[in-house]
């Protein structure tokens, strides 16, 4: 099994403590098999000047990593197909991974959840294709 984006169940919502409410149908993405997961998005509004960054939670052997990653180019309408998102920078990852090894392998299981994540994390009919590209 790999990835894939899902509501988040109210059981998950009380197994993880994640901090979301029951019932609102919040999304995130999955690996059952292996338990891994993750959830975040873009923060900052750039109407108002605010540099935007993506925040991401990453669930992995029962530790949560936290990354903090700039974005770059995304298409710039959802009739793009496919729709294109690109991740710039990885600014940060908290903790920091203990080894060289251990920070290849976290990136490499976001890059994996952030392809299948897309462009908000969740199963949409627009836009039908989404390409992620990462320049990290």
């Amino acid at each position: 099994m790999a990835f894939k984006n899902e509501v988040v169940s109210d059981a998950d919502i009380d197994r993880y403590k994640l901090p979301f409410q029951k019932g609102e149908g919040r999304w995130w993405t999955r690996d059952a098999e292996r338990d891994y997961y993750l959830w975040g998005g873009l923060s900052g509004n750039p109407a108002y000047d605010t540099e935007q960054r993506g925040w991401f939670y990453l669930y992995i052997n029962k530790e949560i990593h936290t990354f903090l990653i700039q974005p770059g180019m995304f298409s710039q309408s959802l009739k793009d197909n496919p729709y294109i998102v690109r991740w710039k920078h990885l600014l940060r990852i908290i903790p920091d991974p203990t080894s060289a090894d251990n920070q290849e392998f976290l990136v490499s299981v976001l890059k994996e959840a952030l392809s299948i994540y897309g462009l908000q994390g969740e199963q949409r009919k627009w836009p039908i294709s989404i390409q992620v590209y990462f320049d990290f």
